[in-house]
């Protein structure tokens, strides 16, 4: 909690209504000590009416020049901050005209106060939720109790499962406009029970939504890489206990990896199968190992091949599928086995066409 107005900010109010109205202006700290002023050879002076000012709590107007030892016309009130006096605030002048500019540097100086424990209070929070996240993800935890303090501040569950959720941003994003990103991110966490996020710089957030909140409201998620389709690249890791996020954060990873070879912008990684391993072996050895398997193949054969093994290689679904004539699948089929040295209706075969054929997404 404040419990002082800093010198330069004393300082940068009585600039700016000292220009505003040209009277002199006093900050007076609680000893009665000017540490601003409009007038440079006042700093650092005793101000004996400051400090009655600061012990009493009442407002002090000086009528007359003769009123107090040295003390000249104008008047001093109090700056209260959470029911305590952190200053004084001194004009010197007629106190009915200068009264009004008092309570000006009295509001401007509480308004300040109060927007710097805000930002305050949002760096602790961005703070906690860094050292959160971080220590789950990355399983270090060299402060248990802190952690339980963060824990408890975001209402996190540790009998529950979570999930991590991690947004890649589009290295051709122009970060100039993250700014809206970073909003639409704000809404999407705020929106799930439970979710909280950081943003890992340069170019990715991790976030950490509860397994509960993920079953019911996964829509959400789906929504938001929807809309971010040509930006971002949204993965989920699969459900872990808190303390085995680091599992959770390394399965997004994977499927991160997943969709940064297909044409896709959302992954859940519990819906991945060979892709799991496909992920985890180098884009050049997929990229050679499907070419090997299908270079032979157009687009067209290749979309045909896909239908195909989505039946479940059966002839008459992907007959009715295609609106083609159950002999006319066998042709293709034929024609594909010419062209490939391989047979798509052997399961061995089948099996090394499909790896390709997902590789190649």
């Amino acid at each position: 909690m404040i419990t002082s107005i800093s010198r330069s900010l004393a300082q940068q109010i009585v600039d700016t209504i000292h220009d505003v109205c040209g009277y002199n202006i006093n900050f007076i700290n609680t000893k009665g000590i000017i540490y601003a002023s409009s007038d440079p050879d006042r700093l650092e002076t005793y101000h004996e009416i400051g400090l009655r000012v600061a012990s009493t709590g009442e407002t002090i107007e000086v009528t007359s020049n003769k009123q107090y030892p040295g003390t000249n016309k104008g008047i001093n009130i109090p700056i209260y901050y959470h029911k305590r006096i952190i200053a004084v605030v001194g004009i010197s002048g007629e106190p009915a005209e200068v009264r009004k500019f008092a309570h000006l540097a009295e509001r401007v100086a509480i308004l300040l106060l109060h927007e710097q424990e805000l930002n305050a209070h949002h760096r602790t929070i961005d703070e906690k939720k860094q050292y959160l996240i971080r220590s789950v993800i990355n399983s270090e935890y060299d402060n248990p109790d802190y952690l339980e303090d963060c824990f408890k501040e975001f209402a996190l569950d540790k009998a529950k499962k979570y999930r991590v959720v991690m947004i890649e941003i589009n290295k051709r994003y122009n970060l100039v406009n993250k700014s809206m990103l970073d909003q639409d991110v704000e809404t999407l966490f705020s929106s799930v029970k439970s979710g909280i996020y950081i943003y890992n710089y340069p170019s990715d957030f991790i976030g950490i939504i509860c397994d509960d909140s993920f079953a019911q409201e996964k829509y959400l998620l789906e929504a938001f890489a929807r809309k971010h389709a040509a930006i971002v690249k949204t993965a989920v890791g699969k459900a872990t206990t808190m303390y085995e996020c680091g599992e959770s954060y390394s399965t997004a990873k994977s499927a991160l990896r997943y969709l940064d070879r297909v044409d896709l912008d959302y992954v859940v990684f519990d819906d991945l199968t060979l892709e799991i391993l496909l992920s985890a072996v180098p884009a050049k050895v997929v990229n050679e190992y499907s070419c090997k398997i299908l270079s032979h193949l157009d687009e067209d054969e290749k979309d045909f091949l896909k239908v195909y093994y989505d039946n479940e290689m059966s002839l008459q679904d992907t007959a009715d599928a295609l609106f083609l004539h159950k002999n006319t699948v066998q042709q293709r089929l034929n024609k594909i086995m010419a062209k490939t040295g391989k047979n798509p209706r052997l399961f061995k075969d089948a099996v090394a066409m499909y790896l390709a054929l997902v590789s190649s997404n």
